[in-house]
């Protein structure tokens, strides 16, 4: 059994957030919509926003798996906003397959927006069974598992400011400890940091 593995640390997150925040504000024109994918992008995105230096609106979007180990999902939340003729960034937290990234985009493109891009704060490029092209990223990653950042297994580690790689095996095996040694490992690494 191999230990969680501290990947990227919150010093590290927040600073790639803050270029991808200066990238956006660059590219973008006042009015453009930021649309978030529920739940994962959250920490993500009230981040990002708060890096943004111009005025934008903000939406989500949400999915759900329509059958498991097919690829194929359903929207279960729509965006409340007219993104006719506007700017829109589509936020994702990890971009793996491409699967559901593609469905997104194609929904996206038929409500008539000016143009749409993708920023993705991890992308598994190693996993793409669909070619999608991503115009902002935070970090690539390998094909390991992970949790933090808006990451999530059985619901936990979202809040966790840091994304660590864990074993799925043990995880599923030992929930609970791995849980401890997760959030311990976090921890450690703050405290170091503040004594620095």
């Amino acid at each position: 059994m191999n230990p969680p593995q501290l990947l990227y640390t919150r010093d590290q997150i927040t600073e790639r957030v803050s270029k991808l925040g200066e990238e956006l504000t660059v590219s973008l024109q006042e009015g453009a919509v930021l649309v978030g994918v529920l739940k994962g992008c959250l920490p993500f995105m009230a981040d990002l926003v708060r890096e943004l230096d111009l005025p934008i609106e903000v939406d989500f979007l949400a999915l759900s798996s329509f059958m498991p180990d097919t690829g194929r999902v359903r929207l279960t939340r729509d965006l409340d906003t007219d993104i006719t003729g506007k700017q829109v960034v589509l936020v994702e937290d990890l971009v793996d397959t491409g699967l559901r990234l593609n469905f997104l985009l194609q929904h996206l493109r038929g409500r008539l927006p000016s143009e749409v891009r993708v920023c993705a704060m991890f992308d598994r490029v190693e996993r793409r069974v669909i070619p999608v092209e991503l115009q902002h990223v935070g970090f690539q990653l390998d094909s390991s598992y992970v949790v933090g950042y808006g990451l999530d297994h059985g619901g936990k580690f979202r809040n966790l400011p840091e994304l660590v790689s864990v074993e799925l095996g043990e995880l599923e095996r030992n929930s609970q400890k791995v849980c401890d040694q997760v959030y311990a490992l976090g921890r450690e690494h703050r405290a170091l940091s503040e004594n620095i």
